[in-house]
């Protein structure tokens, strides 16, 4: 792209993306203030109290607790863990923007563009795989496997499900001239031999594709058509790549998504068929795991949806296992985790073709609450008729509290105790205890970790969090005033140059604001987040318009007359600061001087004495100043 359109392209791609709808795309926003402001969980942390806040007239957001904050830039670069670049690219798309021609072969990009690459040439592949599936004579068992299994034609369209032939370089082949062998494999579609050659990876399967929250193909399952030799296995799951981390990935959210949000409510189910079985049937708040167990950050994107959860596994013992591996990671989540389990070892779509929708439904609202569940399945293996039958279900639920990730930090490790306690009948403080000991030898996980963020620059958190200098109080308002009244520009560049502050992030903040003040034109919040690719600087400028709005300095630099040039008197104050803060700097160098050229043997010459005698009256001058001031 080239340099000459970068700031009007990316101007263009900001007023056209609506930051409330981006932010609305990977978490539950509600209105507050009359729609002046949107507030939900915060996906960077911990958030058990919505912290975050997005701002429509600004198009910015900040949550309160952690200070993550910027733009849809910004947004975009946290969320997807991508360089500035390509967040660009990727919003631009998502708007329909045409992104300015590079010069560059499809086949091979520069490392700026690798992500691009791979989203390209996984699209690619997913019109190949599909077409393939509707068209080819050698896909017809697909079909029929694919109609066996009861899906309409419509429901293979939505989910665009494919086929791959039984060929090591099918794909290869017709790639050929579009995408190297170096991208597919990069995507996950090829794989390399030892002998340094390529061969396709997903080969003689039905083909599931898997999306990310916005809707692009980020890898595959494949599923081995019956009959045919399934040595490697009946599934297999596409590897991990740059674009795809099966531990967060959810198939099938992008079509869930606003059916969730609606409800209020997801459905987890194991594997993709029972997913796009329920999505088929009219049940569309479907998501499933893609090929792994449930992960921590499984459960934190469900619950920055959906408050209610329901897992659905198989009613055999397989099922039964998954559902007791994941009871940990939710427990001490905020969350209605309820387990449903299908009668008669059944699957979903085993269930359906029985039973009506409605029967489902049920099923799912009289689902029992993870706890009881929990309880349930430990009372029917144990029994509680003697002392030790109770004892061994006490571990057996105790173990789940210990595995939950920060259950010790959390008000209902109490209520639930207090719980065990009564049915088992122990005194609390005898649960408590062997909750303890249970912790002590090392059954507690890890407290589970917020999304990656790119390495918060201590110097800014230091200031979000409040603990400001003098002189960063100083450096902070000059700035505040800036965002607020940007046509003032012109009065603080012709008193005070960028080297005048001394904090490096603020400094380098003013000369972005120096270098916007050109033509009549001053430094806004917008064209500032646009003059800048850097993370951190766009954070501390969200927080600094932030600080000039909740102080309402633009009512203050109103206030008052203006001097004779139109200077504000609130702004004058402040240029007037910083003269006397350089002429401190100045007479401290001029003491320092002084201190080094005497010993107190040699008479003081001329030079001297005039600097002495400017010293003194310089303290005189402040002590008057501090006089006044008290």
């Amino acid at each position: 792209m080239p340099d000459q359109l970068s700031n009007e392209f990316k101007e263009t791609v900001r007023t056209r993306t609506d930051l409330v709808a981006l932010v609305s795309e990977s978490i539950t926003l509600a209105s507050i203030a009359g729609g002046r402001e949107f507030r939900g969980l915060c996906p960077f942390h911990e958030d058990h109290d919505p912290s975050l806040r997005v701002y429509p007239d600004r198009q910015t957001y900040r949550c309160w607790a952690c200070n993550s904050g910027g733009d849809c830039f910004t947004w975009v670069m946290e969320q997807e863990r991508v360089e500035f670049r390509e967040a660009l690219e990727i919003l631009a798309r998502r708007a329909n923007i045409e992104i300015p021609r590079r010069g560059r072969n499809a086949g091979d990009a520069p490392a700026g563009d690798a992500k691009t690459s791979l989203y390209d040439a996984l699209q690619w592949a997913l019109g190949e795989f599909h077409q393939t599936l509707l068209e080819a004579p050698f896909a017809e068992n697909a079909r029929n496997y694919l109609r066996g299994r009861g899906f309409t034609d419509a429901t293979i369209g939505k989910f665009k499900l494919g086929f791959s032939p039984a060929s090591w370089d099918w794909l290869i082949g017709r790639a050929r001239g579009k995408f190297s062998p170096q991208v597919l494999a990069s995507s996950r579609l090829v794989t390399q031999k030892q002998n340094g050659g390529f061969a396709d990876f997903f080969r003689g399967r039905v083909l599931f594709p898997i999306f990310n929250e916005r809707g692009q193909p980020v890898s595959f399952g494949g599923r081995e058509l019956p009959g045919d030799d399934a040595s490697g296995g009946k599934y297999w799951n596409g590897s991990e790549s740059a674009v795809y981390h099966k531990s967060s990935v959810l198939f099938g959210l992008n079509f869930a998504r606003d059916a969730i949000k609606k409800a209020n409510a997801v459905i987890v189910t194991e594997g993709y068929t029972d997913c796009i079985a329920l999505h088929q049937a009219g049940i569309e708040n479907v998501v499933a795991t893609c090929g792994t167990a449930l992960t921590d950050d499984h459960v934190k994107t469900i619950k920055r949806f959906a408050r209610n959860v329901v897992l659905v596994y198989d009613g055999d013992k397989a099922g039964r296992e998954a559902a007791d591996k994941a009871l940990a990671r939710f427990l001490a989540q905020d969350v209605d985790l309820r387990i449903l389990t299908l009668p008669h070892n059944q699957d979903p779509p085993e269930f359906l073709a029985e039973h009506s929708i409605e029967k489902f439904r049920e099923l799912a609202a009289a689902a029992p609450e993870v706890w009881e569940y929990k309880f349930a399945v430990a009372r029917d293996r144990h029994k509680l008729d003697t002392v030790d039958q109770r004892l061994r279900v006490l571990d057996e639920m105790l173990t789940l509290m210990a595995a939950a990730p920060d259950m010790s930090h959390h008000v209902r490790e109490g209520a639930l105790l207090g719980n065990l306690s009564m049915r088992l009948r122990f005194t609390e403080s005898q649960v408590r205890e062997r909750l303890q000991e249970l912790r002590s030898k090392g059954t507690a996980s890890k407290r589970p970790v917020a999304a990656e963020r790119t390495p918060a620059d201590p110097a800014i958190d230091r200031l979000m969090c409040g603990q400001l200098s003098g002189d960063d109080k100083l450096e902070c308002e000059l700035l505040e005033i800036l965002f607020a009244a940007p046509e003032t520009a012109a009065f603080v560049k012709s008193d005070i140059v960028p080297q005048d502050l001394r904090q490096p992030r603020l400094r380098d903040l003013l000369g972005i604001c120096y270098e916007l003040t050109t033509d009549g034109n001053g430094p806004t919040l917008h064209r500032v987040l646009d003059a800048t690719e850097n993370q951190e600087l766009k954070r501390l400028a969200v927080w600094i318009d932030d600080q000039a709005r909740m102080k309402n300095v633009r009512a203050l630099l109103d206030e008052g007359t203006a001097g004779t040039d139109g200077c504000p008197r609130f702004l004058r104050r402040s240029i007037e600061q910083f003269a006397w803060r350089r002429e401190e700097q100045s007479q401290e160098r001029i003491a320092v001087e002084l201190s080094a050229e005497g010993d107190g043997t040699h008479r003081i010459d001329e030079a001297a004495e005039a600097k002495l005698r400017q010293l003194t009256q310089f303290h005189q001058r402040r002590a008057t100043s501090k006089g006044t001031r008290n």
